[in-house]
């Protein structure tokens, strides 16, 4: 599931995992999200660019 991307909680969530601690071990399979989250980091929003714009 985290390599197609499916988000952390919900790998826990469809696992029955009841503490985050256990779903933390597969947090290092995740560096797809984590390269995407950073390539977000300072790209400038869509709602931004129409305050600018009002």
């Amino acid at each position: 599931m985290i390599n197609n991307d499916i988000d952390l909680y919900t790998v826990g969530a469809v696992l029955g995992h009841k503490d985050q601690r256990s779903t933390a071990r597969y947090s290092h399979l995740a560096t797809r999200s984590l390269d995407l989250a950073i390539k977000k980091i300072g790209q400038k929003s869509p709602t931004t660019e129409r305050k600018k714009a009002a």
